[in-house]
C-alpha cells in the first residue's frame, strides 16, 4: 500500500471519517499532480475524469488532506489560495513573487533544523507549518530596472 493512502486511512480512522473510494480517488490524484493547484481547477480536472464528484466532496478531501499533513496550503498575497502534495510527509517552505505569481519552493534542512531549535526552546510543539515568504522574484526586479 502506498505510503500516502496508508497515512490518510490512519488519520480517517483517528478522527471518525469515513474510507471512501472517492477520497482515495482525490488523494491520488493529488498526489500524480507534481504542481500547486487552485482547488476549482483541479476540481474541473477531476470531474472530467468522473463526473460523479461533488464540490462539497472535494472540499472536505482537501481538508482532511490538510489536516493529515499530506497537503499544504499556499495563501498569495492577492488572496488566491493553492494547494499541493507534501511529499514523503515533509512540510517545505515558499517564496511567492508578488508580481508575477511564480511560487518558489525552498527545500533546506537548515531551515528544517532552525525552526525546531526555535519551537523547542520555547516548548512549542509544531503541528503544521506554513513559511511564506512575498517578494519579487529575480526576474521581475530586473525588469523594472
Amino acid at each position: 500500500m502506498k505510503k500516502h493512502i496508508q497515512l490518510f486511512e490512519e488519520y480517517l480512522g483517528k478522527t471518525g471519517g469515513r474510507v471512501t473510494q472517492q477520497k482515495l480517488s482525490i488523494l491520488e490524484e493529488i498526489y500524480k499532480t507534481r504542481t500547486h493547484f487552485e482547488v476549482e481547477d483541479f476540481i474541473d480536472r477531476i470531474r472530467a475524469k468522473d463526473k460523479k464528484f461533488s464540490r462539497a466532496t472535494v472540499y472536505r478531501t482537501i481538508k482532511q488532506l490538510l489536516d493529515a499533513g499530506l497537503i499544504q496550503k499556499i495563501l498569495t498575497r492577492d488572496g488566491k489560495v493553492y494547494y499541493e502534495r507534501t511529499p514523503d510527509h515533509h512540510p517545505h517552505d515558499h517564496l511567492l513573487c508578488n508580481v508575477c505569481g511564480k511560487i518558489f519552493e525552498i527545500k533546506d534542512e537548515a531551515v528544517d533544523t532552525l525552526l525546531s531549535q526555535a519551537c523547542a526552546a520555547i516548548g512549542f510543539r509544531p503541528e503544521y507549518r506554513s513559511l511564506h515568504i512575498y517578494g519579487q522574484c529575480q526576474r521581475c526586479t530586473t525588469a523594472k530596472l
